[in-house]
């Protein structure tokens, strides 16, 4: 008998073989181990050392061989294993009658044993056939909670997670987070260990899993930008690049004698840039032991027919969403700022590079590339007149009936305009609802809603081809590398990206009557950056490149909090912009622009950048200096819901915190608000408030006199009647 036929002892009959000199053959005798001489076992006891005991040895082989049967261990114990082996198999994958077949060909198998095993495949092909007709006659039933089981019920094989014998990446071997989703073991995986093969496991399972599914990587990742899907892509781009744009007056005229040319033609290119992007990740082993959780707590829940996901790709997909949701900011509102090589702050990802928004208001307020009739500022009650007087007002007759214009605005306003088509549209007898995303006499003109253009009123309209976004190697930014450092996993990835207009317009002198006829893209002149208060303006971050220049990529800007620098001078942006510049509380010390180059300060009292606020100036002839209009000195707070009143009345339905600014003296009736309801009413440092009893209204035991804006009460509405269970009054 070979001594590769033993399972439960091979290595202590290797090691007697060794010892012993065996070649092929273990000497067996009566079922039991030959006899050995004195010799022998003094032989035996050097080679198995302290820690084995020889006569515990003996009788442990001895077992083994009394657990297989005389004509096995005659014959040949090879066909033994493959027929329990078939039978594992057909109950675990149901393997196709060939397969079988080709599996029992091996040297040495009878002819019996290939009968048997051919007879074992027809059976479990009859079942299963059986089991399909009964599906196919059955309704079809797709219910999540009685298809999907939990995972201990799910079907593994010994070697792979769902089975899945072919993809290396479901193996268990190597890779604990699949020996857990499948139950075999329930202790997390140990990412934290300095010599970890797991992660260097999960290293090679990444550079697997990419090679293996390139285009389903490629899917995954490209897929979940977000932008329009009718924006073309432009790749193979490095840098810097520009589309010729040609434009020609007026050529014809009537017939005459002399020779009169005027065939004037102005060439103009419109530059786009990619822009170069670093993703740097790092986890450590307690991260990773998080994630692996996160990700068999999302096991078996994605409807009836289940995703299939292994730990590589949830890992790989949950690194990308953030990324990829970030390069739809960028390539919308993104504003380019230059990282120092020796920064140690990490930039902004919205900073990455220039999108749409800014290449936009650029064109409009300082290329003046872009003009615009003024036509104020959308309402919900006027928005379904707004969009068309936008066209109306703005694109040339020739252009606004062409095919493959798109307006573009935010979600907000898109749903303010299907509701007000739909109350005007209400008693209409032709009404069928498809009009609601039609511009009225523009049905040529497609509504398109950006998701980053919400909380402003900037509207645009071009045609569906003119934005593009762009990136040098199609699928390189879904290309991670992943290192290892001790206990630290490390995943880098480098990409670029942008997107841009290929027409914006051509620059014309002012008062042009042909300046909308040389636009690609028309505006409402809005800006598309937040700008409605101090709280959630949109700033651009610069950081500090000591010189105490500031090169102006956008009206607002705010600092990073390790500037150190005196801001003297500005530049880049024409006359009459307003430039607001905030204070950042986080700096090491006070620093502060100063009116000693061309910035202007009320008084020539310096500003404090470290307060927090912000300073307020306009640009004025040709952008050269800059003058101060107004400053604060405090951070800005965050506009919050509360009620303010002034009366002796209010309505409970309209918040939960009410702010008394005087007028009055004794407060008199809570009007609205449902049962259950807790409010809270401060006071005013503008006059005194009391607060008594009112019948079937307001209870309040003892009178309560609210002297100032620390003092409140709180009331909560219990069978109708407002009921004090608080208040604080110095």
């Amino acid at each position: 008998m070979k001594i590769k036929l033993f399972k439960k002892v091979a290595a202590l009959v290797t090691l007697m073989g060794a010892a012993l000199g065996w070649k092929e053959e273990v000497p067996v005798e009566n079922g039991k181990l030959k006899e050995f001489s004195e010799e022998q076992k003094e032989l035996l006891k050097k080679a198995f050392g302290t820690k084995i005991n020889l006569d515990e040895a003996i009788e442990a082989v001895n077992k083994e061989l009394a657990s297989i049967k005389n004509d096995a261990i005659e014959g040949d114990q090879k066909l033994i294993d493959a027929r329990e082996e078939i039978k594992q198999m057909l109950k675990e994958h149901g393997l196709s009658q060939e397969d079988v077949e080709n599996l029992a060909k091996v040297e040495g198998v009878q002819p019996d044993a290939l009968e048997e095993i051919k007879s074992m495949v027809q059976k479990f092909t009859q079942d299963t056939d059986a089991k399909l007709k009964k599906l196919m006659d059955e309704a079809v039933s797709d219910k999540p909670q009685e298809t999907l089981k939990h995972k201990d019920s799910m079907e593994h094989s010994k070697t792979h997670l769902w089975g899945d014998n072919k993809n290396e990446l479901n193996a268990f071997e190597g890779r604990p987070w699949n020996q857990r989703a499948a139950g075999h073991i329930s202790k997390p995986t140990d990412f934290s260990a300095a010599d970890s093969t797991e992660i260097q496991k999960l290293k090679d399972d990444v550079a697997l899993y990419y090679r293996q599914n390139p285009t389903d990587v490629k899917s995954l990742f490209r897929d979940t930008t977000g932008l329009p899907s009718f924006w073309p892509r432009r790749t193979n781009i490095t840098d810097k690049f520009a589309d010729g744009n040609i434009v020609s007056a007026e050529i014809t005229q009537a017939r005459k004698k002399g020779w009169l040319p005027k065939n004037k033609q102005l060439i103009q290119p419109e530059e786009n840039q990619i822009f170069p992007v670093q993703v740097d990740i790092e986890h450590s082993g307690f991260e990773l032991q998080k994630i692996e959780a996160s990700w068999l707590n999302m096991m078996n829940k994605e409807g009836s027919q289940p995703f299939k996901m292994t730990f590589v790709k949830f890992l790989l997909q949950e690194l990308d969403k953030k990324a990829r949701q970030e390069d739809r900011i960028v390539a919308t509102k993104g504003v380019h700022v230059k990282t120092p090589d020796n920064a140690t702050i990490p930039g902004l990802a919205i900073h990455r590079g220039d999108g749409i928004f800014i290449k936009l208001w650029r064109a409009v307020n300082i290329d003046k590339k872009v003009t615009f009739s003024l036509i104020g500022n959308p309402t919900s009650a006027n928005i379904v007149d707004y969009v068309k007087n936008l066209i109306d007002k703005n694109i040339p007759e020739e252009e606004k009936n062409n095919e493959g214009l798109v307006l573009y605005m935010s979600k907000s306003w898109l749903r303010a305009h299907v509701e007000r088509k739909r109350v005007l549209f209400g008693l209409d007898n032709n009404y069928t609802g498809q009009e609601l995303l039609e511009i009225e006499n523009y049905p040529n003109v497609k509504i398109c809603a950006l998701h980053d253009l919400e909380g402003t009123d900037c509207m645009f309209i071009t045609y569906d081809n003119v934005i593009e976004t762009y990136e040098n190697v199609p699928g390189e930014k879904s290309m991670y590398n992943f290192d290892s450092l001790k206990r630290d996993l490390y995943i880098f990835a480098d990409y670029k990206w942008g997107a841009g207009f290929t027409h914006l317009g051509t620059k014309t002198k002012d008062g042009d009557p042909d300046a909308f006829k040389v636009q690609t893209v028309w505006t409402n002149g809005l800006s598309p950056f937040k700008d409605s208060d101090d709280a959630s303006r949109f700033y651009v971050r610069m950081y500090d490149d000591a010189t105490g220049e500031i090169a102006l990529p956008y009206k607002n800007i705010t600092v990073t909090d390790d500037w150190a620098t005196d801001i003297t001078d500005l530049s880049g942006v024409p006359e009459g912009t307003i430039v607001r510049i905030k204070g950042n509380t986080s700096l090491a010390a006070s620093k502060y622009v100063v009116d000693d180059g061309n910035i202007t300060l009320a008084g020539d009292a310096n500003w404090d950048i470290k307060s927090g606020g912000i300073l307020t100036l306009r640009a004025n002839v040709n952008g050269a200096t800059f003058t101060e209009v107004k400053r604060t000195v405090t951070a800005p707070t965050t506009p919050d819901s509360n009620v303010e009143f002034d009366g002796p009345t209010f309505d409970a339905g309209e918040g939960y915190v009410f702010n008394y600014t005087g007028g009055i003296d004794q407060f008199e009736e809570i009007t609205g608000g449902v049962e259950g309801q807790q409010i809270v009413v401060h006071g005013s440092a503008a006059g005194a408030l009391t607060f008594v009893d009112v019948a079937g209204n307001i209870n309040v035991g003892a009178g309560a006199v609210l002297a100032d804006e620390n003092d409140n009460i709180t009331l909560t509405k219990i069978d109708g009647v407002w009921e004090e269970v608080a208040r604080t009054i110095a």
